[in-house]
């Protein structure tokens, strides 16, 4: 697995408030790193921690939706096979780690799965919580080699209880949860790397997103840059319904130089994130763009839907 982990993970798109709770999980891991070496715990009001990205690749951490020349890197990037699809590459790790941005990660079952956009509220997630698969190590940091990533549970989110997520694969997706501070809380980690999409499906899919939407709100660009909890519900249920089952049929296309329309869209007028709630509590965090394409968490593809359906939950985004 060692050679596995060395490409960068591409076209990234980290919201800001992930950025920031990242960033504060860092300064209090490396605190406590400093009172005692025999615990690393690197917690924070969210998601925590971090896995290595070169920022030669595609790290928007801050909001940086600009496409950097990856020239250099161009053998790691996502691309688009003869049959229609996006092959992702394995994550591999930047050869300095000096230069990187982050994310949160765990090593399971000889995969990296990463932090996602999909979140559940800690009382919701006992309902889901399956079988315990392990306990992460603390073993991962900016310096470490690339050995450490062989290790099963290696992460850099702390001292963690890992299990799977009940109605969800767990080579797709796994589960942190635990309580701190005696409040129950849960993160998923999602495997979207190391993978070809032919289609939709093999997203929104393993999500169980059809049939089983609940609600949904949105809100717009400049609420969503600034962390501003300014959501706006979803009226028309049809509609919803309707944009979920064509999710499945959407057509993916790999995030690159020159191919990423979500550069040039940062405005109220062609940018909105869709967070829809599901039955069993979890809440999927979309981007749309007006020109229809559609964007779920940090995998180096994207999605373009059908114009007509497309236009009509647009049309609710106003």
């Amino acid at each position: 697995m060692g050679n596995k982990i060395k490409q960068e993970i591409n076209r990234i798109e980290i919201p800001k408030e992930l950025s920031e709770r990242s960033k504060i999980g860092i300064l209090k891991a490396k605190n406590e790193m400093q009172n005692s070496r025999k615990r690393y715990y690197l917690r924070s009001i969210g998601i925590v921690a971090c896995l290595l990205l070169s920022i030669g690749t595609f790290a928007f951490l801050n909001h940086d939706l600009s496409s950097p020349n990856d020239t250099a890197n161009i053998k790691n990037t996502p691309i688009a096979t003869n049959g229609g699809g996006v092959k992702i590459p394995d994550i591999e790790l930047p050869n300095d780690g000096s230069k990187a941005d982050m994310i949160g990660l765990i090593v399971y079952n000889g995969k990296i799965y990463t932090q996602t956009s999909t979140e559940i509220d800690g009382e919701k997630a006992k309902a889901i919580t399956g079988q315990k698969l392990g306990t992460t190590k603390a073993s991962i940091d900016e310096w470490s080699k690339q050995e450490a990533y062989d290790e099963e549970f290696a992460s850099i989110i702390g001292i963690e209880d890992v299990f799977s997520v009940e109605g969800y694969d767990k080579d797709f997706r796994i589960m942190v949860y635990g309580e701190w501070d005696g409040k129950p809380h849960a993160d998923f980690y999602e495997n979207l790397n190391g993978i070809t999409i032919n289609s939709g499906v093999d997203v929104f899919g393993k999500l169980k997103m059809a049939g089983n939407v609940s609600s949904a709100e949105y809100r717009t660009f400049s609420d969503w840059d600034n962390s501003v909890d300014n959501y706006h519900p979803i009226a028309n249920m049809k509609i919803l319904n309707d944009f979920v089952e064509e999710l499945y049929k959407t057509k993916p296309l790999p995030r690159g130089e020159n191919l990423d329309p979500i550069s040039n869209s940062r405005n109220n007028d062609e940018f909105k994130e869709l967070t829809i709630q599901l039955n069993d509590g979890t809440k999927v965090k979309l981007i749309l763009l007006k020109d229809g394409y559609i964007y779920y968490g940090f995998m180096g593809a994207y999605f373009k839907m059908n114009d007509d359906i497309f236009l009509s939950m647009w049309g609710q985004l106003q």
